[in-house]
């Protein structure tokens, strides 16, 4: 008698799994399937001008993303070009505000974070090969709207959280979780402005918070797809 308890038990447990893991994927295909990710992994190179506002003030900037996973930010700051760079296989940036005009080798989280955005796809996409994880939270009341949670533990332990439009299917909020000299850090991206990008839909208005005041807001004026860009763009 207890045996068959047990086995009746396993098997609604993983029923429940094998039901939540149907749900995931269903709105991951939904999502991608809105966004266009098909046309996305046809794109070969992305570039974007615009406007970064920090307390009152604008700072232009130029984003490069080309395939395979190399990134180039660069911030005009008073006259003088803030560079950040993932080549595909290390990172570097150029500071002058920090007293040197000389290329440095990027490491740690700041290093992860150029690496992961250097991902044209991002993190959702083919998630297990990029040795995450995810699952479905459940729903969370966002602005009168009961958005679906999805948790992704990324492979080095950082968390972020997506929160996905139910009608939409579009992700306006993200939360991530990141360890930074030991000490756990929450910042809070809001995404709006979607616009169709050749196919591609994309949040032309991101907003970055931590402890609910807003940090900067980055605009995108222009993006342009399909460049030809040398790789030279991104060497030290």
């Amino acid at each position: 008698m207890k045996k068959h308890i047990f086995i009746t038990f396993l098997m609604a447990v993983l029923a429940i799994a094998s039901s939540t893991a149907q749900d995931v994927q269903e709105l991951l295909d939904n999502y991608f399937e809105t966004i266009g990710q098909e046309n996305l992994l046809k794109v070969k190179s992305l570039r974007a001008k615009g406007k970064a506002m920090q307390m009152g003030m604008e700072f232009p900037f130029e984003v490069i993303n080309k395939r395979p996973d190399k990134l180039k930010t660069t911030v005009e700051v008073q006259g003088a070009q803030i560079v950040q760079v993932y080549d595909g296989n290390t990172a570097w940036a150029i500071n002058p505000m920090s007293g040197s005009s000389e290329p440095m080798d990027v490491t740690g989280p700041e290093a992860d974070a150029l690496m992961e955005n250097a991902d044209m796809d991002g993190q959702l996409w083919n998630w297990e090969e990029k040795g995450h994880q995810l699952e479905l939270e459940g729903t969370e009341d966002v602005d009168d709207t009961e958005m679906y949670v999805l948790k992704l533990t990324k492979k080095n332990g950082n968390i972020d959280y997506y929160y996905m439009d139910p009608e939409s299917y579009l992700i306006p909020r993200m939360i991530s979780k990141v360890i930074m000299q030991g000490s756990e850090m929450e910042v809070e991206v809001l995404m709006s402005n979607f616009q169709d990008a050749s196919g591609y839909i994309m949040p032309f208005t991101t907003e970055q918070r931590m402890n609910g005041q807003t940090i900067v807001t980055i605009m995108f004026d222009e993006v342009s797809l399909d460049e030809d860009i040398d790789d030279a763009v991104f060497a030290k």
